[in-house]
């Protein structure tokens, strides 16, 4: 299909939550540890679970769109695995509650409460021995503080590329988690020509960039991609795959799902590898097939974790716009 842009635009659902409630939570985090703050955060997120119900139909419908490619389902029944109902619903954002624990936890320099199983840890030893920084791709669909972990292992600096509305309250927690907890960001939201810039200075200092790119940005509804996701096409944004082949940067797949109690599995795939910056007239083909690759690796990790992924709206309702 041609280009688009989300009939429900993500950016406009407002921000729940407040600056005070997620102090609270880091306060009784800090005091009371991991496992005593859970009730906590499951309170806040029941409250929203039942407040939301924009949200519970678009985890109920995403659900189903899981259960129907998958032999197995979502649920403990042949009935629930077909149509998913709330309980089903419920768990899904039970997942995001203990999400939200563990970024505390990761944030707050409690690394060593946390297993990393990583698969694919051959890329960045290469990268990290030729001296090259790459795009690094995530999603909504796990953990993405899984790079700050490997950010500290490995020396590297991971830039992360993003819209900054939120960015400014954000970093006031990370800096009352712990000292150096800034997030490193560059901001979506100046003009391309800057961030382009920011990106390249970043990449030519052998640091990688990573970009969740499974969201339509505001600045790039006009150039979304409508690609099949779980059954029926769904916009993503096309200019994240655009960078690899303008810069000549290694493309890697970066997810890591949560796979037990503070233990997660990352999983690590090369998307592309250009070496040199690729010429203007061989771009869109390119593009092209790397966001495809992208999407389809993407709609494989969420039938493995269905319950991980956190975009609590409809991806697909969306309209056509008019040329």
């Amino acid at each position: 299909m041609g280009d688009g842009r989300p009939g429900r635009d993500w950016t406009r659902i407002r921000e729940r939550g407040s600056m005070w409630g997620l102090r609270l939570t880091v306060a009784c985090y800090r005091a009371l540890g991991p496992v005593l703050t859970l009730p906590l955060v499951y309170a806040v997120v029941a409250y929203f679970f039942a407040t939301d119900p924009t949200g519970r139909a678009a985890s109920r419908r995403f659900l189903a769109r899981i259960a129907a490619r998958s032999d197995t389902g979502v649920g403990e029944s042949p009935s629930e695995a077909r149509e998913p109902g709330l309980w089903q619903s419920f768990l899904h954002y039970r997942e995001f509650a203990l999400s939200i624990a563990d970024r505390i936890g990761l944030w707050g320099g409690r690394e060593e409460d946390f297993e990393f199983a990583f698969s694919g840890r051959e890329h960045f030893d290469r990268l990290h021995a030729e001296g090259r920084g790459a795009i690094l791709y995530g999603a909504h669909l796990g953990s993405f503080d899984a790079l700050r972990v490997l950010s500290v292992a490995d020396g590297v600096p991971v830039n992360v590329l993003m819209y900054t509305r939120h960015a400014a309250k954000i970093n006031a927690i990370f800096r009352e988690l712990g000292p150096g907890a800034e997030l490193r960001v560059i901001a979506a939201d100046d003009d391309a020509a800057t961030t382009a810039l920011r990106i390249k200075a970043c990449l030519d200092r052998a640091e990688h960039v990573a970009i969740l790119a499974d969201r339509v940005e505001p600045n790039d509804r006009h150039r979304a991609r409508w690609i099949e996701f779980l059954g029926a096409p769904a916009p993503f944004p096309i200019a994240p795959f655009e960078l690899p082949l303008l810069f000549g940067a290694p493309a890697l797949l970066v997810l890591a799902l949560r796979d037990g109690r503070r233990r997660y599995a990352v999983h690590v795939e090369m998307l592309a590898d250009p070496y040199s910056p690729v010429p203007r007239a061989r771009r869109p083909e390119l593009v092209e097939k790397l966001a495809r690759g992208y999407v389809s690796r993407l709609e494989h990790y969420c039938v493995r974790a269905p319950r991980q992924w956190f975009n609590f709206y409809d991806v697909w309702e969306a309209r056509a716009e008019a040329s």
